[in-house]
């Protein structure tokens, strides 16, 4: 070979090597974005599936703990008097050699294929419970992955150093040790705290392929975070694979109580009364995941519908073959140990049942042994009933997970009249979540609201806006539906009901072909709920909720018929509502909510549409104020408008917690409600007075929550066509509750 040919390959190569030599920190990342979608195994790979073995331990780190008995002394006239002897320290980190605060473990399967995934739990056991917590196994606690724009870590979302734009959140540099021939590691530091909340720490990054192959985060605050993730090369994939993650949870340096590690450590030991240690202090929380068996583009198959987590009825077995199958469950003895403690602590202190009491009373229920009590039933008020006085509920799986009965019965002090329901459901098929059911009623509603069939219930014990309603209709119908999850996100409901009903004030109906005051009603409804991007988990318990996400759509078709038993009317009528929320880092989130309704045809008044008002002008102004309500428009007036058609929107702007002392932390919302409507053949409904609401409706108003123990306060303002001569008028103030539960 020449000369200069070799001269000029050594030329080049040394022009090569010097530019890879003298890359900037930036640069470094640069390139690892430029290669992302071939090192992100979401982006990279067809398919994979490998399976995890997930181990929490709550311990405490013994080399804080001395194990001596102090001597206490006091002071008296200047001299130091031997008190007493502490002994607390001594037992408290002897019985800990023995045993942790908590242990729990999980092996699962995940698959992975053109952007659907799914995570199948063969076996899972969580100290003291025979059943373990879905709810705890289905959190994405280790699910993090730096290649994404955004992680979520124990309920916080942090901007990734890897996202878009990472130079406008991070400042990168490269390690003071980075002299490692293979990788380099760069060191990473936030500093825009509010998108990333102070996350630092470090990206090692394979030099020929610029793909993580170790990264480490740490959060510095209430309670400190550190997460190491390290990933394997695979060659037949040419890809670095996550291979292990470690999660390393303790107490920052505040001074304050953390609610988690002090509920965990309470009903554990009887030594955290100690005087020189807070137990708080000296624990902490580590979460390992071991990924293995991991196979890359091979014939792997999830429903495009599928429940993104389920756990089968043997996973839960303590005995199961899949520990014995895989090898990995602990065999240390302080494990074990901690397993027996804790199964004699929570049967003899009744964790289980006090946990199922919690996750019924979010239900707006109180799970007792047979029976789940209706809490919303037990006392409300309005101008019709007065003081209602119920009980009500329906049976749960301990007396059948294959049929319940429900119902209940009210009376009112003002009215005198007996309300009550009664119905049972019959499982059909478990797996589509299907039952079929009917029942009876004999209540009251409000005249011209629209209830959905899957409209949420109400968690409010009492409804405040109750107490200003003054038109209800009664009603006595039979009804049978049908329930079917037609896939995991996609739920319908078929029910058909007739009954009779009757206005509980002056109202006739007249038309060329009727003239009714009481009247009979045969519906057919179909009701469909779809939440496209939620993920949910089926146990042996049933389906939960994984994440929520937006939009939620319910959309409900009603059919009446007149010939029919005995029906009088024959109208269509057709609901829609579509919630949808923006959520960002730090800064709160926007929420929106469209519904729409529209019927088409003779029907009622009963069943029109007033898109919920709730304010009234009675005197002097200071009675106006009362409690908000739920997704109202506070400064429309009772029975105002009445609509056959209607579309309305709500728009509302949640702001983060705002720290105005150390305790005092007000939540601040905007609110914009919009509402249009129109009613077609108004002369048919007589001795009612009502408005079109055909120029639009609207007002805006601030809302400060939590400002004292819940309680908040807001104010709104009425204006546009329907704005009222004096201003005092357009301006409703109201009262907020919200409860905090965690």
């Amino acid at each position: 070979m020449p000369k200069s040919l070799i001269l000029l390959f050594i030329l080049f190569c040394t022009v090569v090597f010097a530019q890879k030599a003298t890359l900037s920190a930036d640069q470094v990342i640069q390139l690892v974005l430029k290669n992302k979608t071939k090192n992100y195994s979401k982006t990279a790979l067809k398919s994979y599936q490998y399976n995890s073995y997930n181990k929490l331990v709550f311990s405490i780190d013994k080399t804080l703990i001395e194990r001596k008995i102090d001597s206490i002394f006091e002071i008296k006239k200047s001299k130091k008097i031997f008190k007493s002897l502490d002994s607390t320290n001594y037992f408290f980190k002897k019985e800990m050699d023995k045993q942790h605060y908590y242990i729990s473990e999980k092996i699962a399967e995940h698959s992975f294929i053109d952007g659907r995934e799914k995570e199948n739990i063969l076996a899972a056991k969580m100290a003291g419970f025979q059943e373990p917590i879905y709810e705890f196994l289905a959190l994405g606690i280790t699910n993090i992955s730096f290649y994404k724009n955004t992680f979520s870590l124990l309920g916080t979302n942090y901007v990734s150093p890897l996202a878009r734009k990472p130079f406008k959140d991070y400042q990168f540099s490269f390690d003071n040790y980075n002299d490692d021939d293979t990788k380099y590691i760069i060191k990473y530091k936030s500093i825009n705290r509010k998108k990333s909340i102070g996350l630092q720490g470090e990206l090692h990054i394979d030099k020929n392929t610029f793909a993580l192959v170790r990264s480490k985060a740490k959060i510095i605050g209430k309670v400190n975070i550190f997460v190491v993730q390290n990933y394997e090369y695979l060659e037949n994939g040419n890809i670095w694979f996550p291979k292990k993650t470690t999660i390393f949870l303790r107490k920052g340096a505040s001074k304050k109580s953390v609610k988690a590690f002090r509920r965990l450590i309470g009903y554990k030991t009887n030594y955290v009364s100690t005087k020189n240690i807070n137990p708080e202090d000296v624990s902490y929380i580590l979460i390992n995941v071991n990924n293995f068996n991991v196979k890359i583009n091979k014939p792997v198959h999830i429903k495009k519908n599928d429940y993104a987590i389920e756990i089968p009825e043997g996973a839960i077995k303590r005995n199961s073959k899949n520990w014995a199958k895989f090898n990995v469950a602990s065999k240390n003895k302080k494990d074990l140990n901690t397993y027996i403690f804790l199964d004699s602590i929570v049967q003899e202190k009744h964790i289980e049942r006090k946990l199922n009491i919690l996750r019924k009373f979010l239900d707006a229920k109180y799970a007792t042994k047979l029976l789940d009590i209706n809490l919303s039933q037990i006392i409300n008020f309005n101008n019709h009933e007065g003081f209602r006085l119920g009980f009500g509920g329906s049976t749960n799986d301990n007396l059948s997970k294959k049929f319940r009965l429900n119902g209940y019965i009210a009376n009112g002090n003002k009215d005198k009249k007996l309300k009550y329901r009664y119905g049972a459901d019959i499982q059909l098929l478990k797996k589509t979540n299907t039952w079929f059911g009917g029942s009876f009623t004999n209540d009251i509603f409000e005249t011209a609201r629209s209830k959905l069939l899957f409209e949420e219930p109400n968690f409010a014990i009492i409804n405040p806006r109750n107490l200003n309603i003054s038109r209800f209709y009664s009603y006595k119908v039979s009804e049978v539906h049908i329930q079917h999850d037609i896939s995991p996100r996609l739920l319908s409901k078929l029910q058909f009901d007739a009954g009779s009903y009757l206005n509980e004030f002056d109202y006739t109906f007249i038309s060329q072909t009727k003239l009714l005051h009481r009247y009979n009603l045969s519906k057919l409804t179909l009701a469909l709920q779809w939440t496209p991007f939620n993920k949910y988990l089926r146990s042996p318990k049933g389906k939960f909720t994984v994440k929520k996400a937006y939009p939620k759509v319910t959309a409900e078709f009603t059919k009446n018929f007149d010939n029919i038993l005995a029906g009088d009317f024959d109208f269509t009528k057709i609901d829609l509502n579509i919630e949808y929320q923006i959520k960002t880092i730090k800064s709160g989130s926007t929420a929106f909510l469209l519904k729409a309704g529209y019927v088409h045809g003779e029907a009622p008044l009963s069943h029109l549409y007033n898109v919920t008002p709730n304010h009234s002008l009675i005197n002097p102004w200071r009675a106006r104020i009362n409690f908000s309500g739920t997704n109202a428009f506070e400064t429309m007036l009772f029975n105002e408008f009445i609509s056959d058609k209607y579309i309305s929107i709500q728009a509302r702007q949640n702001f983060e917690k705002f720290r105005v002392g150390k305790k005092f932390k007000p939540k601040l919302s905007i609110i914009t409600r919009y509402a249009i409507g129109d009613i077609k053949n108004r002369e048919v409904h007589q001795e009612v007075s009502f408005k079109s609401m055909s120029k639009g409706f609207i007002e805006s108003g601030l809302v400060i929550n939590q400002l004292f123990y819940g309680l908040g306060v807001s104010s709104f303002y009425r204006y546009g066509a329907y704005r009222f001569p004096k201003f005092e008028d357009n301006i409703a103030v109201k009262i907020t509750y919200v409860i905090d539960l965690f």
